[in-house]
């Protein structure tokens, strides 16, 4: 079968299973579908052919978050977190 046969035939299948409102795994058992394959055709099809070169964008990644513990007691702190906060938390803490 070629690859344009395959392409078309799992085509009608996924609209099938659109408008049949099952979930993917019914549709599947009720249709004696391989779930696997049902699942790469979806992810195949749902992908947009690439005509242009791809390019390079910069990310900023932000600082990890803080996990402190002592005594069973655990504080997360997240990035950007208000140190006077922290400071006033460890305090509350320390008479603890």
């Amino acid at each position: 079968m070629s690859s344009v046969t395959l392409q078309e035939e799992w085509s009608e299948k996924i609209v099938a299973w659109r408008e049949s409102s099952l979930s993917v795994a019914a549709w599947c058992r009720d249709h004696a579908e391989n779930y696997h394959r049902f699942l790469y055709w979806r992810k195949r099809l749902a992908m947009p052919v690439i005509q242009q070169p791809g390019r390079f964008v910069e990310l900023e990644l932000a600082a990890p978050p803080l996990a402190l513990s002592c005594n069973g007691v655990y504080v997360h702190v997240a990035s950007g977190f208000d140190g006077n906060l922290l400071g006033e938390v460890l305090t509350v803490l320390k008479r603890v």
